[in-house]
């Protein structure tokens, strides 16, 4: 007897005094690495849950950075006839009334380089029963919009779909009054599933058949969050970025460096903005910024001067890769000799302290959008 069908006869043994488990008002993240999955683990891959008339794919936690916390995501990917599932079930039920009163939302990557097929997604999945009888709902990215407004599944970005009640998801088994393979809106699930032996039963992350024997999908997902939970797939290294400073007779100059250590993240497109502070408040038009040697554009945002390249330096930042970014700033005033590190600027001539600038360095990589920042950047800051 594998896991979930040990499951699934204890919730039917015991009925209604396993449904519980009220969601937390805010969603708490649950942090989720290569350990947790297989057969020990919370989280089970589709080969450590029995024999599968589908032979497994790929189900591992990448290196592939996700666009919120930057620190890896799922990897599911599936050649012919394959299906690949990571699947985290609950101690108890949980009725789906309750679980659509709080965010049912999930990030997901189509990679269209490995794939085959278009206009498919990874899937949220819900296991759960409804009176009694056993089903999957499984949400459908294809019929909806993400959260920046584009419908369906688009290839090589990062999407957030967020379900709430009014989401459409398809059930794998009639139950009530849904066919097997019918779409209905979450709520209608939830309003037909209130008897005692009815019940969410966990989550799953998942790339199903395609209907398409020889057809291939590669994806990503990450920030599963159901029942007041988001989980975090992640790797265990962290990203690190340093700046360091130096005056010229015309301004700053200095360099950027990110690195990834061998366990750590992978950022595709990775790219560099600039986040600049001066006490003489330049405005953008009296400053010039070249990053890597090349004029970026510079432009205001929230009090700071910010410059940036529309174009990533690079393919990739692979785990154990280090990126290297110089810049200059040139700033408004006269030269002079400062107290800085090297010759310094003063603003408006003459020597001594003139001021103090700080600059932010912040990391960016392909996201929600290209060219979107990370939470990888670091500061450092001068004065004449």
């Amino acid at each position: 007897m594998n896991r979930l069908t040990a499951y699934v006869t204890a919730v039917l043994t015991a009925g209604a005094s396993v449904l519980c488990l009220a969601p937390s008002a805010q969603a708490a993240t649950q942090r989720v690495t290569a350990a947790d999955l297989g057969p020990g683990g919370p989280w089970l891959r589709l080969q450590d849950q029995g024999p599968s008339t589908n032979p497994p794919g790929v189900q591992e936690v990448s290196p592939f950075a996700d666009p919120v916390h930057w620190n890896g995501s799922l990897h599911l990917a599936i050649g012919p006839g394959q299906q690949s599932q990571a699947a985290h079930y609950y101690t108890a039920a949980v009725q789906l009334s309750t679980v659509i009163a709080s965010e049912i939302s999930y990030d997901s990557y189509v990679d269209s380089a490995h794939t085959t097929t278009t206009g498919t997604g990874p899937n949220l999945q819900l296991p759960m029963f409804c009176d009694g009888a056993f089903t999957t709902l499984s949400f459908q990215p294809q019929l909806a919009t993400d959260a920046e407004g584009r419908h369906g599944v688009v290839p090589d970005i990062w999407q957030h779909w967020d379900s709430g009640p009014s989401g459409v998801w398809r059930t794998s088994r009639a139950v009530a009054s849904f066919p097997a393979g019918g779409d209905a809106p979450l709520s209608d699930f939830a309003a037909a599933c209130t008897g005692d032996t009815s019940g969410v039963i966990g989550l799953i992350g998942n790339v199903g058949s395609l209907g398409d024997t020889s057809a291939s999908l590669d994806t990503y997902v990450d920030n599963l969050t159901v029942n007041g939970t988001t989980y975090d797939f992640a790797v265990d290294g962290t990203a690190t970025a340093q700046v360091g400073l130096h005056t010229t007779s015309t301004g700053v100059a200095g360099t950027a460096v990110f690195h990834s250590p061998a366990d750590g993240p992978e950022f595709a497109d990775p790219g560099t903005r600039l986040l600049i502070s001066a006490s003489s408040n330049p405005g953008p038009g009296d400053v010039q910024v070249t990053i890597d040697g090349v004029p970026a554009t510079v432009t205001t945002e929230d009090g700071h001067l910010v410059a940036r390249l529309p174009e990533p330096f690079a393919d990739r930042l692979l785990p154990g890769g280090t990126l290297t970014v110089p810049f200059t700033i040139t700033l408004p005033g006269g030269t002079a000799t400062g107290t800085g590190t090297g010759t310094g600027y003063g603003y408006g001539g003459g020597g001594g302290d003139h001021g103090t600038v700080t600059v932010t360095a912040q990391l960016l990589a392909r996201g929600y959008q290209p060219l979107q920042p990370t939470n990888v950047s670091a500061e450092d800051s001068i004065t004449f």
